[in-house]
């Protein structure tokens, strides 16, 4: 079974993504803060990440970086954001981000993308929905 890692603060968001990622047959495991989430995806590194990125104490961006110095650099992440910010899409681009969804995001879209990362045998292409 693969394994997500969800990085969320908003309750509502992160237990309906879940429930969703769940019925689709894989593990999440939600951090509500970024430093919670370091800590989880160092005692069981992920398979994918899924992040908010505007985030209590860190953005997305930077819980990516850690994640990054931390050996995790191999894990892909998709990122998910209430922001239309000029440039936050070329961003997530240039950090290696496999997806990036503005919210409200579509659900299927985004499970579409999240199996499309996970059942890819070469680095997954950005996929921005």
């Amino acid at each position: 079974m693969k394994h997500i890692l969800l990085v969320e603060d908003d309750p509502n968001i992160s237990s309906a993504l879940a429930i969703r990622l769940r019925n689709a047959g894989y593990g999440v495991t939600i951090a509500r803060d970024p430093h919670r989430g370091v800590r989880l995806a160092v005692e069981q590194p992920p398979d994918l990440v899924i992040t908010d990125l505007y985030l209590p104490e860190m953005n997305g961006f930077t819980f990516v970086g850690q994640l990054r110095q931390l050996g995790l650099e191999q894990v892909p992440f998709v990122v998910i954001t209430a922001s239309q910010r000029a440039g936050l899409w070329e961003s997530a681009q240039e950090l290696g981000a496999a997806g990036y969804f503005e919210k409200p995001y579509d659900p299927a879209r985004l499970m579409a993308a999240v199996g499309n990362v996970l059942n890819q045998t070469t680095p997954p292409h950005h996929l921005n929905y």
